[in-house]
């Protein structure tokens, strides 16, 4: 999984305020992300960690596009590569416009505004965005596999996971945190007959302390529980 990072591109004075909340969520859910603070030390030669290793090695990317992002050379590097790779459809781009609107962007990042993109502020909680890039990161690392849903898995299932998955479906759905409590009885149980990897086990956990702490849950957030379960099924199948 770590070689289909997230890269993270945004500029340095929006790292407090914004970059650590994001990259805190997105590791939290079990999304790997390439981030300078983890990657890049003293004496490294820039670029090739930027680009190379970064830009070029990563299928992934989140654009914090600020007003101190469209004023920093090293930024603006990184976008102008990380364009170049998307118009080649090398690369999968999430815009995130950070305390500047869509209609306000200089005319040189108007193709952000083709993409989905999310607009935040200074007080927007950024764990709603890192939720849109979960669901496509997961979903796409599912394809791999021929399980893709919970009804594949329930009839590849005997026993006692069949008979959560036949609850699972059974259930209302907007009844959230009792789909999420099924999915982590089904996951402590696998994990329970073979250990499962720390990469899917971190992001259910994540998400269901949420549901031990009563916090608003939505389709989103079970939606990534689905895919981390199917994730974590098919490896146990494997």
């Amino acid at each position: 999984m770590d070689t289909e990072r997230v890269f993270l591109c945004f500029s340095s004075k929006d790292r407090y305020e914004i970059v650590e909340s994001i990259h805190y969520h997105l590791e939290n859910i079990g999304v790997p992300t390439w981030y300078d603070r983890k990657e890049i030390l003293m004496g490294d030669n820039r670029n090739h960690k930027n680009f190379t290793e970064g830009v070029y090695g990563c299928k992934y990317t989140i654009i914090i596009l600020s007003p101190n992002a469209i004023n920093s050379v090293c930024a603006n590097e990184e976008i102008d590569l990380i364009y170049t790779r998307y118009q080649s459809q090398q690369m999968y781009v999430f815009p995130v416009f950070y305390n500047i609107t869509a209609i306000e962007l200089p005319k040189k990042y108007w193709w952000m505004k083709k993409l989905v993109y999310k607009e935040l502020h200074k007080d927007t909680d950024s764990r709603g965005m890192c939720n849109h890039v979960a669901c496509k990161y997961l979903s796409d690392s599912l394809q791999k596999y021929n399980l893709k849903s919970i009804p594949d898995l329930c009839n590849a299932f005997t026993g006692y996971i069949r008979e959560l998955l036949i609850n699972y479906q059974e259930l209302d759905g907007n009844n959230y945190n009792a789909r999420i409590s099924i999915l982590y009885a089904g996951i402590l149980f696998l994990n329970s007959q073979k250990e499962l990897p720390e990469y899917y086990r971190k992001g259910i956990t994540y998400l269901f302390n949420e549901t031990k702490l009563n916090l608003p849950l939505d389709l989103r957030e079970t939606i990534i529980f689905e895919h981390l379960f199917s994730l974590a099924a098919n490896y146990f199948l494997s």
